[in-house]
C-alpha cells in the first residue's frame, strides 16, 4: 500500500502519554495536492496511518515476543484485556487511527492538532469527519473502563474528543444536578436534555441515564449553549438546570470555572404522586 502523506511533528519518541492539545502537520503528496480542495472548510478529519516504529513501543512497554500482545494486562488498560477493546497503540495490525481539528490548509500541507502519531509516519488515507455519522453520543460505554481517573482523562475516555467543552459541559451539569438530588449514577428516574449531542453524551455519562434504558429524552439543538438545559427526576424531587450563555475555548476551561458561570438557573420542585408541582 503507497502512503498518501507522511507526519510531520515535534513528537519524537515513543510515550505512554500524549499531549492532545500538540499540533502537527501531514505532509500530504503533491500529486494529490487537487484531491484536497475542499478539506479546509471542515473542522476534523480522519487520519489513518501505520505505526512503522512499533518496535519501539514493544520496548517500551517491555514486550519481548516478535508479535504484538493480544491482551493487555498494563496499569494504563485497567478494565480491559483484549486488545481491541482498549485505546493502546499495540495494534495487530500496525494500523493506526485518530480523529484531529484541522486548523488550516496550505497546498499539500495539513495542519492539524491532537493527531497521536510519531514524526515520520506514514499517512495512509484521510477522510473527513461529519458529527451526523461519526458521532454517537449516546453510545454505551462500560462505566469500569475508565474508574481510577480523573475528570479530564474519564471524559477523554468518553470520547476521543479530549478538548469538547460541550462534552464537559454534560458531565458538569449532570454531577451538579445529582448532588442536588442527593443520588448516584444510575439512580435518577429520568432525563430530558435539550442541547448538542456532546452535551447530552456527558450527561449520559454522568448520570447512567440512557436511551437504551428508556430514560433519557434528547432534543437536539444547533445553538450556543445559552438554551441548553437539563430536568432531572429522583423519586421524590426533580431539578432543571440551565446553562449561561458562554463559548468555552475547551474541556479544561469548562472544568476550572466556578458554577455560577456555568449555570444561569437552578430550580428545585418536590414531586407529588410521581408529578411535579
Amino acid at each position: 500500500m503507497r502512503p498518501v502523506g507522511v507526519v510531520v511533528s515535534g513528537f519524537k519518541e515513543c510515550s505512554r502519554t500524549f499531549d492532545y492539545n500538540r499540533e502537527s502537520m501531514v505532509y500530504m503528496r503533491e500529486d494529490l495536492t487537487d484531491a484536497l480542495i475542499g478539506i479546509e472548510y471542515f473542522s476534523h478529519i480522519h487520519v489513518i496511518y501505520y505505526q512503522h516504529r512499533k518496535e519501539d513501543w514493544f520496548r517500551l512497554i517491555e514486550w519481548e515476543q516478535d508479535e504484538p500482545p493480544i491482551t493487555l494486562p498494563f496499569a494504563s488498560e485497567p478494565a480491559c484485556q483484549g486488545v481491541y477493546s482498549t485505546r493502546s497503540p499495540s495494534r495487530p495490525s500496525a494500523m493506526g487511527s485518530c480523529v484531529v481539528e484541522l486548523l488550516k490548509r496550505e497546498g499539500n500541507r495539513l495542519y492539524v492538532k491532537g493527531l497521536d502519531a510519531i514524526d515520520g509516519t506514514p499517512v495512509l488515507d484521510i477522510k473527513i469527519y461529519i458529527p451526523h455519522y461519526d458521532a454517537f453520543p449516546l453510545a454505551e460505554t462500560p462505566l469500569n473502563w475508565c474508574m481510577g481517573h480523573d475528570l479530564i482523562t474519564t471524559s477523554r475516555h468518553f470520547h476521543w474528543d479530549t478538548v469538547n467543552a460541550g462534552l464537559t459541559l454534560g458531565l458538569r451539569t449532570g454531577a451538579k444536578a445529582m448532588r442536588i438530588l442527593g443520588i448516584g449514577r444510575g439512580e435518577a428516574v429520568r432525563a430530558e436534555i435539550a442541547g448538542g449531542h456532546f452535551f447530552a453524551q456527558g450527561i449520559e455519562g454522568a448520570t447512567g441515564c440512557s436511551v437504551l434504558r428508556g430514560n433519557l429524552f434528547f432534543e437536539e439543538l444547533h445553538t450556543s449553549p445559552g438554551q441548553w438545559k437539563l430536568l432531572l427526576a429522583g423519586h421524590d424531587r426533580e431539578v432543571e438546570v440551565r446553562l449561561n450563555d458562554h463559548i468555552y475555548a475547551g474541556a479544561s476551561e469548562v472544568l476550572e470555572v466556578d458554577e455560577y458561570v456555568l449555570f444561569a438557573a437552578v430550580q428545585v420542585r418536590e414531586k407529588n404522586n410521581g408529578e411535579a408541582r
